[in-house]
């Protein structure tokens, strides 16, 4: 077999696991790294070698991407093996979950997705997370989670196909009880390269649900407390049966201090008829994630109120307009001291500081946040609750049409036992209103929840979790991890048993991890003999987990 070679895109496309296994041992011989790239949405030192990106006559490790790895190598696509009467599909893990708009290879699209083609046969998933860009790897080996306690992406997996970093391929079920399978299912790619994985499949299906936004003391839920009168406490609300499919908006900042509660189930007869007629004519009313836009009429001066806007360009007006006037708060006085201006535009600068969290920022956000009772500028009637459906696989990823270049957004997971839901929130609400804007900044903070799970460096090990997603606007100058999260890790960590989303800004401590994860030392033990020359560990890796040399 001729060597493989690494593409002009800086990558390794093998097209077989022979090539995957001649990677890992060209690797070991040499010394290097080796690290895989799924659809790139965890931190970029998560993914990467230290030397990617530099000349290859310096190369210190290999870089690679499975999306040329299939079933036959003659035919990329050939990802997906669907057994339609066992209810289990093997898939290939650099095939994507949906379409990938950013795929840098150029090769993902709806058709070869994984749920396009389970769609076809009648089958699904039983839960999906925000977003389906990523590749199946990826989403795996981070412990990636939608937002439901009572269905879990991670107890559809039941086999997986890894190689190690001595070559040797291990094939792993969860019927053999086998402790590699459980370390395996989330490992972050240090105990070896996932080439395949296996998943038990349910029949496909429709969701339908409401969003609401309201002022916090508004919400239908008892967001800080043990339950009052009809509200129930937030973790009574994340358990609950009729709507298993949740997520949760926070806006903290001064004047906004509004709640977005996004709700969704599984469709029955009563639904469908209330929604369509029946499930033979379904037709599906998307949620809308950002204010749409109709046509402007010039000649009224209005939005004319029966167009009914296209998907694409009604939301991406939105979207730009939210993304500019980030980046621009964002960036602004870097780019104006670069300017090194004089004393009278220091003085506006002090006064555009000091008007920005009072005033400026809360009429955005509430413009781009309207209540269900604040009237619509067209209709001039409260809107309510906003009501969709749609089918599962584009529903669930409820943030999946949001354009990332439009609105880059990074943030940290934090993972806590959901018996102490109520706990965290009353501790973030008194540091947000002690803190003001430095604590709330300019985005929200996301709410979810996550059943347990079995995988031993799993988030949701062994428990049900609550999640606190703290957003962060990707195109802001500065470093999140140095000046904004840190203080939440600093407030939540010494009173709350954390963890955290492997894929996203997460802190530097791993004797405190190691306090969290009760298989913590049994994973170790086994990753320095699935890879002896720690070849996967980088030292992004190193630091997190506290592996020596």
């Amino acid at each position: 077999m001729a060597q493989l070679k690494v593409g002009t895109d800086g990558f390794y496309h093998p097209v077989s696991e022979d090539e995957v296994r001649e990677l890992i041992m060209r690797a070991r011989s040499k010394g290097w790294k080796i690290r895989v790239r799924g659809s790139g949405h965890s931190v970029n030192r998560a993914i990467y070698t230290e030397g990617f990106g530099k000349a290859q006559s310096a190369a210190t490790g290999i870089d690679l991407m499975l999306d040329q790895l299939s079933f036959d190598p003659k035919n990329p696509d050939d990802k997906v093996r669907l057994d339609a009467q066992q209810k289990t599909v093997r898939v290939k893990a650099g095939c994507h979950l949906g379409f990938d708009p950013y795929d840098p290879a150029g090769v993902s699209s709806w058709q070869n997705s994984l749920l396009f083609q389970l769609q076809q046969a009648g089958l699904g998933v039983a839960d999906l997370g925000g977003i389906i860009h990523q590749a199946v790897g990826g989403f795996v080996s981070t412990g990636s989670s939608g937002g439901s306690l009572q269905d879990s992406f991670g107890e559809a997996i039941i086999g997986l196909r890894l190689i190690d970093g001595t070559g040797k391929v291990h094939e792993l079920t969860r019927a053999s009880g086998d402790d590699k399978f459980f370390a395996a299912g989330v490992s972050m790619g240090l105990l070896g390269i996932i080439t395949e994985v296996t998943f038990a499949l349910v029949e496909t299906f429709n969701i339908t649900g409401e969003q609401s936004t309201t002022d916090i003391d508004k919400c239908a839920i008892d967001l800080f407390g043990n339950g009052s009168g009809r509200k129930p406490t937030l973790q009574n609300f994340l358990y609950q049966k009729d709507f298993p499919y949740i997520r949760l908006m926070w806006w903290p900042q001064q004047k906004v201090e509004r709640f977005v509660v996004w709700k969704a189930k599984k469709m029955q007869s009563a639904d469908y008829n209330a929604a369509t007629g029946t499930p033979q004519n379904f037709k599906p009313q998307p949620y809308w994630e950002f204010p749409r836009f109709g046509k402007f009429n010039f000649k009224t001066g209005r939005f004319a109120s029966s167009d009914i806007p296209t998907e694409g360009p009604s939301e991406l007006m939105a979207e730009g307009a939210g993304g500019l006037f980030y980046s621009i708060v964002g960036n602004w006085h870097q780019a104006v001291n670069l300017l090194k201006p004089g004393f009278l535009v220091k003085c506006a600068l002090k006064i555009v500081d000091w008007l920005y969290p009072k005033h400026i920022l809360p009429a955005v956000l509430n413009a781009f946040n309207p209540r269900d009772t604040d009237p619509d500028p067209i209709t001039g009637k409260p809107s309510g609750p906003q009501k969709f459906w749609d089918y599962y696989w584009s529903g669930l990823p409820m943030d999946n049409r949001v354009d990332d270049k439009l609105v880059p957004t990074d943030f940290t997971e934090i993972w806590i036992p959901i018996s102490k839901t109520a706990e965290v929130m009353r501790t973030l609400r008194d540091y947000y209103k002690k803190e003001g804007y430095e604590a709330t900044g300019s985005f929200s903070c996301e709410l979810y929840a996550a059943k347990k799970s079995d995988f031993w460096l799993s988030p949701s090990f062994g428990d049900d979790m609550f999640r606190v997603d703290i957003f962060w606007y990707g195109y802001n100058a500065e470093d999140p991890q140095k000046v904004y999260y840190p203080q939440f890790w600093k407030l939540l960590m010494p009173k709350f048993s954390c963890r955290f989303h492997w894929g996203k800004y997460m802190p530097v401590d791993p004797d405190y991890l190691r306090e969290q994860y009760p298989k913590w030392e049994a994973f170790k033990k086994l990753r320095e003999e699935m890879d002896p020359a720690q070849i996967f560990v980088t030292q992004y890796w190193r630091e997190r987990l506290g592996i020596v040399q």
